[in-house]
Order: structure tokens, then sequence, then C-alpha cells
């Protein structure tokens, strides 16, 4: 069955077969420090929100999306195709460890698949939700491959992943630029973790970030990240 979920400047055609738009995407592509960036490598694509959301926000930008589920792939082929990004985009049918290209990317955004493959697996979508395809160490070894010498990482993560992928990425000489702790509901507990990575060691910068004042009331922060985006 198909849905579409409708943004300000672009729609997202979704189906059954497809990890659908969630939060944690939304909030990722309007975290992303993007707008210096030239080229832009979305990884694991899905629906194509990210690339998207990114294509909007930088004018200037080219952008490869790339995802290993045929599915995936063709379903963000259509959304790429119906909305007015579609010169900006360019969309191929691969996994990370099989994708090799030229360019090195400015930004390198994605939303990764957070639960491990010894898990009980997920009756939906599990390439999406579970490290099959991909783990958080390939993500990060193939990140520092593809990256540009200036460039920037962005991921979404469980607060309980997160000191994992700082030490793993640590290992491969990327370090946390900003972090922002994401918080569902105010005085709740943290649940997600924005990490962007780049070369160089400095200061990081640390913020909390609130979704819900209370059950379904949005802060004005959070309104006024999505500003752009939301109807």
């Amino acid at each position: 069955m198909n849905n579409i979920f409708k943004f300000k400047k672009f729609n997202i055609l979704q189906n059954n077969s497809v990890f659908k738009v969630g939060t944690d995407s939304v909030l990722l592509g309007c975290f992303a420090e993007i707008q210096e960036a030239v080229n832009i490598l979305d990884i694991g694509t899905g629906t194509g929100i990210l690339s998207l959301m990114c294509a909007q926000r930088n004018p200037n930008s080219q952008i490869t999306a790339i995802d290993s589920e045929i599915n995936a792939y063709s379903l963000a082929l259509e959304n790429f195709k119906n909305s007015p990004f579609s010169h900006k985009i360019t969309c191929i049918h691969s996994d990370l460890n099989s994708f090799v290209c030229d360019t090195k990317f400015d930004y390198i955004i994605c939303n990764p698949p957070y639960f491990k493959i010894y898990e009980k697996l997920h009756r939906k979508h599990p390439v999406a939700r579970q490290q099959i395809k991909l783990n958080y160490n390939l993500l990060i070894k193939k990140s520092e491959l593809l990256l540009s010498e200036k460039g920037k990482i962005g991921y979404i993560f469980p607060i309980e992943n997160e000191q994992e992928i700082i030490e793993m990425s640590n290992h491969y000489n990327l370090f946390p630029k900003h972090i922002i702790y994401i918080l569902g509901i105010k005085n709740g507990k943290i649940k997600r973790v924005f990490l962007e990575l780049s070369r160089e060691e400095n200061k990081t910068t640390i913020e909390n970030f609130v979704i819900e004042k209370r059950s379904r009331v949005w802060t004005d922060e959070y309104k006024n990240l999505t500003s752009d985006f939301y109807l």
C-alpha cells in the first residue's frame, strides 16, 4: 500500500517494503552542516528523504544516494524524479562495501541500522533496521575513505552506541565536531545522538535538543528547526 508524506517543497512516496519517514531522519537532515558542501553522499537512502532535504538546504550541492535494496533504490528514484531537485541527485543501486567512486565527498550523511544482527530479526525492513549489510565499523571505515580532506560526516543513532562509535571513529582518525543529545520529551531520557565527525581534532560543541514539551506538543526549537520542511 502506498502513501505520501508531504513536505513544503517535495513529497515522499512511501510503501510497506521500504522503511518510512521518521523523526530521526528529519532531525538528521536538519542538523547536518551541509551549507558549504559541494558533493554529498547519502548512504542507505531509503525513501530518499535525506538527499531531498540536503538538496533543498544547499542549492549548490550535488548529491549521490546509494542503497543496497532494490525496492528502496526504485522508490528513491521515483521520489527524486518527482521532486524539483532531480537534476541534483544521482541514485545508485549498491551497498556501501561495493561502492567505488572517484569523487571525495564534502559531507557524508547516514541514518544507519541500529540493531545488531544477533538480536531477533525485525519482521519488516531487517536490512534497514539491523546491521546485516552495514555495521558501524564498515560505515566509519568506508566513510573515512570517501571523505574529502575538510569534509564532515553526520550520523544519528541510539545513545547506547555513542561510546562505541566515537572509539571506532577515533581509530580512523575521525573526531567529534558536534554532538547533539536528543530527548524525545522534556525532562525525559536521552534516546538519540546526532554526531558530526571531521578529521580535525579540536573542541567539540555539545548541545541538548528536546522534541516535545509533552505528548504530541512540539517544542519551539523543534518547530523552528523543521519549519522549512513540515507543512
